[in-house]
């Protein structure tokens, strides 16, 4: 599957520049991929720091980089991030974006981990469902799935779910702890976290302590 690519150039004045990046791994690369009834898919793809086509990463995909937008390139980590992950058609066009991914890396453990918070992680929790083969783990910060996701909660079965809300939070806290409670009698493994005075957006958990969440996870996968 071919792509256009072409390097993402950043304001010199802007928060994030090439300059910034470089210490964290390779600059963010934007990239087209052909998706499902001739769509075109642009992801940005960040490779971790000293990466070696020869081993293989854990892969992030998300819809948004909010919790990870300071420090996209993380040791041991493919970062994917695109707008068809929640743009309508995304059960199709997602399954284009880990098809093109498998076939230009080798992704560790053999299966993604998808990320999604707020309005997007319904469509998260949606193609997990849709595509549950593909993929390790699911997490909703501050997320949870859409109205009526009930009856395909079975199709999580093997998947890691991870909830994780904030304290203050008040309807997406009871809502994840609702759903937190459905995964558990449904015998899916899942775990809750509720940070401590956490409101709805976090920025105390991005970037670094968003990853060490993701390493443990890692770490709990693979000791299965």
């Amino acid at each position: 599957m071919s792509a256009t690519r072409r390097r993402t150039s950043f304001p010199l004045a802007g928060a994030l520049s090439l300059i910034l990046l470089a210490p964290w791994g390779a600059a963010a690369e934007t990239l087209t991929i052909p998706g499902a009834k001739g769509a075109k898919i642009e992801i940005s793809l960040h490779l971790p720091p000293n990466f070696d086509s020869s081993e293989a990463y854990s892969v992030l995909l998300s819809p948004g980089d909010y919790y990870w937008q300071d420090r996209p390139s993380q040791p041991g980590w493919i970062v994917v991030v695109t707008g068809a992950l929640y743009d309508q058609g995304r059960i199709a066009n997602s399954k284009y974006v880990l098809d093109w991914i498998r076939e230009h890396y080798e992704v560790r453990n053999g299966g993604f981990h998808l990320v999604g918070w707020s309005a997007n992680s319904a469509g998260v929790f949606e193609i997990a469902m849709a595509h549950p083969e593909e993929f390790l783990s699911v997490t909703g910060i501050a997320g949870m799935p859409g109205r009526g996701a009930e009856g395909d909660i079975g199709r999580l079965n093997g998947i890691h779910v991870q909830f994780v809300v904030g304290e203050t939070d008040r309807y997406w806290r009871q809502g994840s702890e609702r759903w937190f409670e459905r995964m558990q009698s449904a015998g899916i493994t899942s775990t809750l976290e509720i940070i401590p005075n956490g409101q709805h957006v976090m920025p105390e958990i991005a970037n670094e302590p968003m990853f060490e969440r993701m390493n443990r996870l890692v770490d709990r996968i693979e000791r299965e």
